[in-house]
């Protein structure tokens, strides 16, 4: 064989590899990227901000589950009710910012079919700084350009993880994925882990009160970003949650000096996101069977499926919902509540 010989044949190889590797990714679509998955396949877990982005565009449903790791263990399968919705995707993102629900959300509301969208209203979403947490979904899963899915193709944890770990996923969960980004069987929820995970970092000495309204800029931004979605599709329901954080995030929240701030930075999105024909708004901080049980936790603010699951509930039966006449007596009560509230007693 001579050297020219050799070099053809090399780079044939090469290049047929390359495109058996591009049409194995494109074809099984670990990401759902291209289509939603074939052969009886399901959209298992892979990797959030790979999949999510594609599963918004290309599965097929009428609500949409849009949160951070306090909707992570949410089934899907349990909003398919008929009164909530009747086919759900779960759009989870551990850590998500606006900014990345904002990139879920002008997907799922372009499609016309959908008619829900439960959004997790995390605490934080309102108290940090929108512009330093820009969007973590990268652009070229994000774009409609063929030009640069180069980065998909031939993604080297693409091919060699995520794929494969598609195609497990899918045989150990019985080609449903309703488990994807589940966590709640791989930590022990109890009170010695939740706390253990707390002290190291529970503040010595209370900071200085926080004034009220220390929050009120980035309430403003978060509904200047929130707001044109539910104008826009009045015929969607948004319904939003605020998640069930233990009464040991409370006693970090108060230490730091935050509680009022916080509570009055709450009050003024509850103020104005109810003022929305399609809002409603679930309140869950002051169930104090669930915040003060410390065995529903593995940290001060995550919580078990059993939690979940109680949400879930609440959300079909109408339980747990606070309206425009009752949220501020709703805050206010809670905020007096874990103002008075013996915290030293959680670590006893």
């Amino acid at each position: 064989m001579t050297d020219r010989q050799f070099f053809l044949k090399t780079i044939a190889y090469s290049a047929g590899v390359l495109i058996f590797i591009a049409a194995a990714v494109a074809v099984l679509d670990p990401f759902v990227h291209y289509h939603a998955p074939l052969f009886g396949l399901a959209a298992a877990e892979t990797d959030e901000r790979g999949q999510q982005i594609g599963a918004a565009k290309n599965m097929p449903y009428d609500t949409a589950i849009i949160g951070s790791s306090m909707s992570e263990n949410f089934r899907a399968g349990w909003f398919d009710d008929g009164v909530i919705g009747n086919r759900t995707v779960k759009l989870s993102m551990k850590g998500a910012h606006f900014d990345d629900y904002s990139r879920l959300l002008n997907v799922a509301l372009s499609k016309p079919e959908t008619k829900t969208v439960i959004i997790s209203l995390d605490n934080y979403l309102i108290l940090h700084n929108p512009d330093e947490h820009l969007t973590t979904i990268p652009e070229y899963l994000e774009n409609d350009s063929l030009a640069d899915d180069a980065y998909y193709l031939w993604n080297k944890s693409v091919a060699f993880v995520y794929l494969p770990q598609f195609l497990i996923n899918n045989f150990t969960e019985g080609f449903s994925a309703d488990n994807a980004y589940c966590w709640d069987g791989m930590y022990k929820f109890d009170k010695y882990t939740a706390r253990a995970s707390y002290l190291p970092y529970r503040l010595m000495q209370p900071d200085p009160e926080q004034v009220y309204n220390t929050y009120y800029e980035y309430v403003d931004e978060f509904l200047a970003g929130m707001t044109p979605y539910i104008e826009a599709r009045p015929d969607v329901t948004f319904i939003f949650f605020s998640p069930p954080y233990s009464i040991l995030y409370w006693d970090d929240c108060i230490l730091r000096g935050r509680l009022t701030a916080e509570i009055c930075a709450i009050n003024e999105v509850y103020k104005k996101l109810l003022e929305y024909d399609n809002v409603r708004m679930f309140y869950f901080q002051d169930n104090w069977d669930i915040i003060t049980d410390l065995d529903n936790y593995k940290d001060y603010s995550h919580y078990s499926k059993d939690i979940s699951r109680y949400m879930y509930e609440c959300m079909r039966d109408g339980k747990c919902e606070v309206t425009s006449e009752t949220s501020f007596d709703v805050l206010l009560k809670f905020s007096e509540d874990v103002a008075d509230y013996d915290h030293e007693s959680s670590f006893h």
